[in-house]
């Protein structure tokens, strides 16, 4: 038998073992609470939360928006995203520059950035320093617009390059520690250091100084080929250019191909320009070089001449490879063009401003788009360098009228006349059975002619006809006679040759 101090001992002992189960238990639920807490979950829960994301991804609609963008003042953009969302910017979009960038932007937007193609960590309101190039990409969601739906989110890209600081701005910092001991150190000639005009690059003083011989630092020699010896500010690379590297330096853009060639020119690869262009060579080159307008070779282009003529440009460079040469193209607009829907300068290139007639028209990043005929004018910069675009837009085609014909567009015999009827003409040419004629306003050959006549803007209108000879009342009877007679001595020699067969 069991004693009762043995039955007491066995029920405790059954007491101690439940409570122990009953911790374990308690343990189990509090580890299975900790695992939700810290996201760890079930398959099923798991699979629920995908079908659910899922769901919300595909309801999200993303819609670009271009971001519109206007000059505040020299150092300081307005952009605005969808419409509504404004935020500022100490460059414009698509810069090239060699300082940092400071972005004020809300709270309201959300960024990512890479840099040199790779994902980059940003955080609202830190200026970005270090060198590369990047993309940045804002959205904003539609809950924040006005008119929007919630599910749609709205993005634009904001691009720049920042390059590795040059030497000059280095020391353009570095003077503004301590202009008057800085500046005399960057100094050629130590005789400037009393001017006190520390605080000034060379880029503005060398105008100013140009004129005189006083041999300051700012003094820059008149000869091209020499005062270019400063590598420059490189540009992003273009579609416009092959085998070719572009540098901006105080005075125009140099050019280097792959090779090693050098020459210079007064506007970068791709510029649509209403100026005249002008390349530079230097003094030991020895490459080849041939110039093309709208396909077709230009004869007799010199280095040092302007180009004037409107037109597509190639400047084709042979410094080793005839198979594989560098190119660089541009187009001249003249004062007068057509056909413009945008206006557009290269990368690394910015309209500062815009102007349809004398009210100011906003800049979309580095192009502009072109409305109705007028008068153009934008101010552009290339880094230190500064352009003046200005064209009349004219989409109209010249008139003109060729008296003579009949309703066929024939004239029968007689002297055709070309009247120009519009005021803006600036040439025209002739085709007679499709080869070129000599250039008249009155025309009496016969043939087959088409006459097109070109206005200053570049606008055409064409028309066809035919001269055909037509005989006179005189010229018909003499023909009649000529062929009686001809007739009348063919009779009489076949008669007398009968007869004397007979005989």
């Amino acid at each position: 038998m069991t004693s009762p101090r043995e039955t007491t001992s066995f029920s405790e002992q059954k007491k101690t073992n439940l409570r122990k189960e009953n911790g374990m238990f308690k343990k189990f639920l509090t580890a299975a609470f900790a695992c939700a807490v810290f996201g760890t979950v079930s398959l099923s829960a798991f699979a629920d939360t995908d079908e659910s994301s899922a769901e919300n991804l595909q309801k999200i609609e993303y819609i670009h928006s271009e971001i519109a963008e206007k000059r505040v003042n020299s150092s300081l953009y307005e952009e605005i995203i969808a419409n509504q969302i404004v935020f500022y910017s100490n460059i414009s979009n698509g810069a090239v520059i060699d300082y940092p960038v400071n972005l004020d932007l809300p709270e309201t937007v959300t960024v990512t950035i890479d840099k040199d193609g790779k994902k980059s960590k940003y955080k609202l309101g830190e200026p970005i320093e270090e060198p590369g190039k990047y993309s940045l990409t804002i959205m904003v969601e539609g809950k924040d617009l006005l008119g929007a739906d919630e599910d749609e989110v709205y993005y634009g890209l904001f691009r720049f390059w920042i390059t590795e600081p040059s030497e000059e701005s280095n020391s353009d910092d570095e003077s503004s520690e301590d202009e008057d001991s800085e500046f005399s150190e960057s100094s050629e000639d130590e005789s400037s250091d009393s001017s006190g005009d520390s605080g000034e690059s060379d880029y503005s003083d060398s105008t100013d100084t140009s004129s005189d011989n006083s041999g300051g630092e700012d003094e820059k020699p008149s000869n091209p080929d020499n005062n270019d010896d400063e590598q420059g500010t490189l540009l992003p690379k273009t579609d416009k250019v092959t085998n070719i590297s572009q540098y901006v330096t105080s005075k125009k853009i140099r050019v280097v191909t792959d090779k090693g060639a050098e020459f210079f020119c007064n506007i970068p690869a791709g510029m649509a320009t209403t100026n005249a262009v002008k390349f530079e060579l230097s003094e030991d080159d020895t490459a080849e070089y041939k110039l093309m307008k709208d396909g077709e070779v230009l004869s007799g282009f010199e280095f040092g001449r302007q180009l004037t003529d409107r037109g597509d440009y190639t400047l084709f460079v042979n410094d080793g490879d005839s198979s594989n040469p560098a190119k660089f193209s541009f187009t001249i607009l003249g004062t007068g063009t057509h056909g413009i829907t945008k206006y557009t300068v290269p990368d690394g290139c910015k309209i500062e401003k815009a102007e349809y007639g004398k009210n100011e028209i906003r800049v979309n990043g580095n192009s502009v788009d072109i409305g109705d005929e007028g008068v153009y004018s934008f101010e552009v910069t290339c880094g230190e360098l500064k352009f003046n675009e200005s064209f009349t837009l004219d989409n109209t085609p010249p008139e003109f009228k060729v008296n003579g014909l009949d309703d066929e567009g024939k004239a029968q015999g007689g002297t055709v006349f070309i009247e120009l009827l519009s005021d803006d003409i600036d040439t025209y040419k002739i085709i007679l059975n499709d080869n070129p004629a000599k250039k008249s306003l009155e025309l009496t050959e016969a043939g087959k002619y088409k006459v097109t006549v070109y206005d200053k803007a570049g606008n055409s209108t064409s028309q066809e006809f035919e001269i055909i000879y037509q005989m006179d009342a005189m010229a018909i009877v003499a023909a009649v006679l000529g062929g009686a007679l001809l007739i009348a001595g063919g009779v009489f020699f076949i008669i007398t040759r009968k007869k004397f067969n007979i005989r």
